[in-house]
């Protein structure tokens, strides 16, 4: 037999959200989200009937898709990259507590450790919304340790999300397998798990911050590095 076949590596995706016609469409996204513009999806079908259900509109979907992933550059955001997920996420969404000295911080830190997006296709990660994006303005004030961050990350359970950055991943999206309509009783129960998450977060995020922390501050980090 002639010629080397590509072998097909395909993962489940799903997306959530209130729209009933959704079709994800290539440069659609907001350049201000985790990791820039993009199609957000989670490979955890409960979190994504989570995102479904963030609203007071009592109805939301989930939206199924395979994805062959076989030869995208994908770029996979873990615990060990933490300040790369860090940079990115800030070089992407900034608030108005970041001045002065955490300006200079986050801008340092961006410049240091962060990774231009633009060339992959595909990008795997911790997932921010606004209660766990406090975490990181807390990290970059040098109000809670590098540990901190990650611990709260994992405690939050918010999980990973996955990004379709480049027009040739959207090509492989294809057509929707599966549509998933939570409502009633399932969109109540969603929708309570959403906002009890939210809740803790924040309860967490000012545990974080009155505890002593152990580990290495933002400011400490950039120091040593800097040698």
């Amino acid at each position: 037999m002639g010629g080397n076949h590509q072998i097909s590596k395909n993962i489940t995706i799903y997306h959530g959200t209130s729209e009933s016609n959704f079709k994800p469409r290539f440069g659609a996204g907001r350049d201000y989200h985790d990791y820039g513009n993009g199609f957000y999806s989670t490979e955890d079908i409960e979190s994504a009937k989570e995102w479904a259900s963030q609203g007071q509109l009592n109805s939301g979907y989930v939206y199924e898709y395979e994805l062959d992933i076989s030869d995208l550059n994908i770029l996979n955001l873990d615990a060990p990259k933490m300040l790369a997920w860090v940079s990115i996420l800030m070089s992407h969404r900034r608030s108005k507590r970041i001045r002065g000295a955490a300006l200079e911080r986050c801008n340092k830190m961006i410049e240091r450790y962060g990774i231009d997006v633009g060339g992959y296709d595909l990008i795997r990660g911790f997932r921010a919304d606004d209660s766990y994006f406090q975490f990181t303005l807390d990290f970059m004030t040098d109000t809670i340790t590098l540990e901190n961050l990650m611990k709260s990350l994992v405690a939050g359970n918010l999980g990973f999300q996955v990004c379709v950055k480049s027009e040739k991943a959207y090509q492989r999206l294809g057509k929707c397998t599966n549509i998933i309509h939570v409502s009633g009783a399932d969109y109540e129960r969603y929708h309570n798990r959403y906002l009890t998450k939210d809740f803790e977060a924040r309860k967490l995020a000012k545990d974080y911050s009155d505890e002593p922390q152990v580990g290495q501050l933002l400011s400490d980090i950039l120091k040593e590095d800097a040698g």
